[in-house]
């Protein structure tokens, strides 16, 4: 059995930083490492000693974290300065 698993993201479906995010959530069970090859970005799992881990579904998971990072990603650029102007008023200073 082998435990290593290895999924190519094209670029121009994910970004750069939603595709860190979502292998970010797998690394309390593998290792993970990315490569850039072209328009294309290489993720490497590598489950760790301690972890049993099934593939069919790790694959899954990651195709779904994707497209989680990915709503997150578009959502944060869409909306993003709107949730900085409501942070911004409850935490100015009350004037009396």
């Amino acid at each position: 059995m082998t435990n290593n698993f290895i999924q190519q993201i094209n670029l121009d479906l994910y970004k750069q930083e939603v595709i860190t995010s979502a292998a970010y959530k797998f690394t309390d069970r593998c290792f993970v490492s990315q490569a850039k090859k072209e328009n294309v970005v290489i993720v490497s799992f590598q489950v760790k000693p301690e972890q049993s881990v099934d593939f069919e579904l790790l694959t899954k998971e990651f195709n779904n974290e994707l497209i989680d990072q990915q709503i997150r990603y578009y959502t944060e650029q869409k909306f993003g300065d709107i949730r900085n102007r409501i942070v911004e008023k409850a935490f100015s200073p009350i004037s009396k």
